[in-house]
């Protein structure tokens, strides 16, 4: 079986305080995502995560994450945008220096905040406000 054929799971997540949900963290289990098929997959995956019941504040862990490739770093900007457009907020953290360059190169640093750590970017989520379910 061609690796192109076989969908990849590229990220996790968990729901920082289960019992009343205030942040989704997303991070990477693929240490690099060049594909283009990869991307688009990583695309469906950040996307099943906005849900109607869910917070609309998410930190993106970038912390085992070496190399994207441009697909990969379209999907994460529209997964921001699409976060933003629904009124939340996406801190991103753990970025390697060149991971980092790419995402400013795109413009990840215009929609998202970069935080220093995962614990800063989770408190600069709970610190935005009340939560409230997101209306996707």
């Amino acid at each position: 079986m061609s690796d192109t054929s076989t969908t990849h799971a590229h990220i996790a997540y968990e729901l920082v305080d289960e019992t009343e949900p205030k942040v989704v963290v997303i991070e990477f289990l693929s240490p690099t995502v060049a594909d283009p098929n990869h991307a688009r997959e990583l695309g469906e995956q950040l996307r099943s995560l906005l849900r109607p019941d869910w917070p609309r504040q998410y930190v993106i862990d970038f912390k085992n994450v070496r190399s994207l490739g441009s697909t990969s770093f379209g999907e994460i900007a529209a997964f921001v945008r699409d976060v933003r457009h629904e009124g939340g907020q996406v801190q991103v953290c753990g970025l390697d220096p060149m991971v980092q360059l790419g995402a400013t190169l795109i413009g990840l640093d215009d929609q998202a905040e970069f935080a220093p750590s995962r614990q800063a970017a989770i408190h600069a989520c709970v610190e935005l406000g009340q939560w409230a379910p997101s209306a996707v």
